[in-house]
């Protein structure tokens, strides 16, 4: 499959990004699409997708933008507190919902409707498990006392684990990964899986803080944590664990949004450069042979979809990822922009 100059790969999906709305949703998905067969679309939009109407009406929006392409979007229902449990059930039957996403209330962008007590929730889990749909979920507990960078720590041990614990036939993941102790709660748990980003596995808050401020194009949530954390999260992704699967959370924003202090937009924009990125990592590690599983396999076993058919390839090429993303109204500085990378998609 693979020398020191080839590579050829089962063409991979992204199981996390965002491709936001309006303009922004123009520029970006094109991005995705690039590489991918299927994205699964997050729905912390402004107004986020709780029913099946508002997710009908994106996909439309978004059928627009990918038609005439070979792209797949898959889109979760944003779990609120209030949430129409007959249209939820109906729309995972019908294959609206692909499965639903657990947002802690005020964890990451546009999370102010999210779940204030896991109880609320217990009957939309009781429809996940029963359906054998996944619960998507960001793990970060919020609270004044706990710190930013224990946050994932925190909400496994006082609110996943109770639902895991509860439903142990939910298939359950843990999407962008940022922590030894998250890769241990994956691990130690059966019907769980998890997602990771190839920024928490090339950054750490060195590169986070600097002096007196942030790097806010490195400010992610949950943010980038310890080198031991980058370790294991390396060993997770690249040892050909089959409970680990690429998820990018890729997450424009304008760079007017991104202040160099704690007002700053949360969010890494690495589309342009997302498996070129992920090749850069597997290849460090020695292990290119295990990249295909985590690309392209894993994450459709988990979810019980087909392996993609067509194949993507990639040559030891280097090239210099732009800095910028600009189009019509839009300005997002892309994850590692100018700087050089040393593999590059044919």
């Amino acid at each position: 499959m693979k020398n020191k100059t080839f590579l050829k790969i089962i063409q991979p999906d992204d199981w996390h990004v965002h491709l936001r709305e309006g303009d922004m949703m123009k520029v970006v998905t094109k991005f995705s699409s690039r590489i991918n067969n299927r994205c699964v679309v997050m729905p912390n939009l402004e107004t986020p997708i709780t029913n099946s109407y508002l997710a009908r009406q994106y996909k439309e929006n978004l059928s627009l933008i990918t038609a005439g392409l070979n792209f797949t979007t898959l889109l979760p229902c944003y779990l609120i507190d209030s949430l129409d449990l007959n249209d939820f059930k109906l729309a995972l039957k019908k294959g609206i919902f692909v499965g639903a996403k657990l947002y802690p209330i005020n964890a990451t962008t546009n999370s102010s409707f999210g779940i204030s007590k896991i109880d609320n929730i217990f009957s939309a889990l009781e429809i996940l498990e029963e359906l054998g749909k996944p619960l998507l979920v960001h793990g970060e507990k919020v609270r004044e006392d706990i710190n930013m960078f224990d946050r994932e720590k925190y909400f496994i041990d006082e609110e996943l684990q109770i639902i895991r614990n509860r439903y142990p036939s939910l298939k359950i993941i843990l999407e962008h990964v940022s922590s030894e102790y998250g890769t241990d709660f994956v691990n130690e748990n059966k019907n769980t899986a998890g997602t990771i980003t190839p920024h928490h596995m090339m950054l750490t808050k060195k590169d986070f803080f600097y002096e007196n401020s942030i790097n806010p194009h490195h400010f992610c949530m949950p943010v980038v944590k310890e080198e031991s954390d980058l370790i294991a999260l390396r060993k997770c992704a690249c040892s050909g664990n089959k409970k680990f699967f690429l998820g990018t959370d890729s997450a424009p924003h304008h760079v007017n949004f991104k202040l160099p202090n704690m007002s700053s937009r949360a969010g890494i924009f690495s589309s342009p450069c997302s498996i070129e990125l992920y090749v850069t990592i597997f290849e460090e590690e020695d292990s290119l042979d295990n990249l295909e599983s985590f690309s392209s396999y894993n994450g459709p076993i988990f979810y019980e979809l087909p392996i993609n058919t067509e194949h993507i390839a990639l040559t030891k090429e280097t090239w210099v990822v732009p800095e910028y993303t600009i189009e019509n109204n839009v300005k997002i500085r892309n994850f590692l922009g100018g700087k050089e990378l040393n593999w590059k998609v044919i």
